[in-house]
């Protein structure tokens, strides 16, 4: 039998206790076999890394981003550390981030794979935000490979099933550049911070291909002043995608945007609660499926409650409600 190796990711953070005491706390972990196992709650200020082929099962227990003694945090609470990895059963959050915008790899996100084949399931990520920003960074949980080009030499594959995604600040779900994504049942919140900045439930985007289907994902309406729009699915720059049974309530700018070619859009419910409607509505739209791209099919969609169901979408049997419905909690 193999014998247990624990070890630990040392951080520091600053309570303000009686006085603003320093204190330290260590987030710690078992391995047996591919299986690293988090032993208990934690905090850390820096990215914990799972192991190259291994497997991040954290048991429920949960593992809180926060701003180290000087600067700010930066990157992902978790991320691959190698080519395949896997992250189950995590509860992960940050709570009160600096306002400080980062770019590239220093941009927040809850649970991030790049350039790594796996999957994410069974997770709970929470508080992914920095306040009141508009900092275009802190996704729930992204998925990302260069190229991003819509080119494919090195096609990496990801799983994204079972999680709850809440609270968190420019997306929900992301998958963009070389990635083939299957996205199901998933539960998706709405963004933390829609007066500052236009956010999207779930995107893919930039080359990325695959299925998003069975989610249940709120919309975002962006509440600014600009001339954007915020969505619950977004297709930006993508091939053959199939967009299949979601159930998005909410209200949402648009429901799903199809800036896409070849895709196929079918099944979905998109209803607008009506109850909260942006002064700015007739800047950003208020449309349930736009259609913007070629070759696709949408076909069996029910709309509710948006001021224009369909723009571009012809034929494919889409209905458009005019009524209330009695709810329908698919899964």
């Amino acid at each position: 039998m193999q014998k247990n190796i624990i070890f630990s990711v040392v951080i520091l953070f600053l309570i303000f206790v009686a006085g603003s005491a320093f204190s330290t706390t260590t987030c710690q972990f078992t391995t047996s076999g591919d299986i690293v196992s988090l032993t208990g709650d934690c905090m850390t200020d820096e990215t914990i890394f799972v192991p190259d082929g291994m497997t991040l099962d954290c048991g429920g227990n949960e593992i809180i981003g926060v701003d180290p003694m000087v600067g700010a945090f930066t990157g992902a609470v978790i991320q691959n550390g190698g080519t395949t990895a896997h992250v189950r059963q995590c509860i992960v959050s940050a709570v009160d981030l600096q306002n400080a915008c980062k770019g590239g790899d220093d941009r927040l996100r809850g649970i991030m794979f790049e350039g790594a084949s796996g999957s994410i399931t069974q997770n709970v990520v929470g508080g992914i935000n920095k306040g009141a920003s508009g900092c275009q960074e802190g996704n729930a949980i992204e998925v990302r490979n260069a190229p991003f080009d819509g080119t494919h030499p090195n096609t990496q594959s990801v799983e994204v099933a079972h999680n709850q995604v809440t609270n968190w600040q420019k997306t929900g779900i992301v998958c963009n550049g070389d990635v083939d994504c299957d996205i199901h049942h998933n539960a998706v919140g709405a963004s933390a911070t829609q007066l500052n900045l236009a956010a999207n439930g779930i995107q893919m985007g930039f080359g990325a291909t695959g299925i998003i289907e069975h989610n249940y994902v709120e919309g975002n309406q962006w509440l600014g002043a600009s001339d954007f729009g915020a969505t619950a699915i977004l297709l930006f720059s993508v091939d053959s995608v199939i967009v299949s049974q979601n159930n998005i309530r909410g209200n949402a700018d648009v429901g799903i945007y199809g800036f896409t070619t070849n895709s196929l859009v079918d099944n979905n419910k998109v209803f607008d609660d009506d109850s909260v409607y942006s002064e700015f509505g007739e800047l950003h739209g208020d449309y349930g499926i736009i259609d913007l791209g070629s070759g696709n099919v949408f076909s069996n969609n029910k709309v509710k409650g948006y001021a224009d169901p369909y723009f571009g979408v012809e034929g494919g049997k889409n209905k458009s409600i005019p009524g209330p419905q009695k709810e329908n909690v698919f899964f």
